[in-house]
């Protein structure tokens, strides 16, 4: 059974690991790593009231975070990134979501959301920005 939790200031390490497993794949440096790591911290700390903790069977396997109608972040733990959970996960969030900012390497998440009718409509720097398929909406 999926569940989701506000998170609490006490969630603060975890939460700036699944951040930081969001992004760091993509960095190529180790200063870009460092640099990251402190912006990171730094992010999460003003914001951890607005993420969202995501538990199955009462563990905590992710977090989601959308501000302002942006998914800003979504991260599963590699061992529960099943189609069923991700069904469940997107069909919770996706009302919530006006666009996605995705870094342009993320490639795999750029198939994900494809699946799940979000399309690219512009880049930004660093980033692919999506919005909802909205022909798709209503069916």
């Amino acid at each position: 059974m999926i569940r989701y939790k506000k998170a609490k200031k006490q969630d603060l390490p975890m939460l700036i690991e699944y951040k930081l497993l969001t992004i760091t794949p993509y960095l190529k440096s180790n200063q870009e790593k460092l640099m990251t790591i402190s912006t990171i911290n730094d992010f999460v700390s003003k914001n951890y009231e607005d993420f969202e903790i995501i538990y199955y069977n009462l563990k905590p396997i992710g977090t989601y975070l959308i501000k302002n109608k942006e998914l800003n972040t979504l991260y599963i733990k590699e061992e529960y990134q099943k189609e069923k959970i991700w069904k469940k996960i997107i069909q919770k969030i996706k009302p919530e979501i006006e666009q996605i900012k995705l870094l342009k390497q993320n490639q795999k998440g750029l198939q994900f959301f494809k699946k799940y009718d979000f399309h690219e409509i512009k880049e930004e720097k660093e980033y692919l920005i999506l919005r909802k398929d909205d022909k798709n909406e209503n069916e």
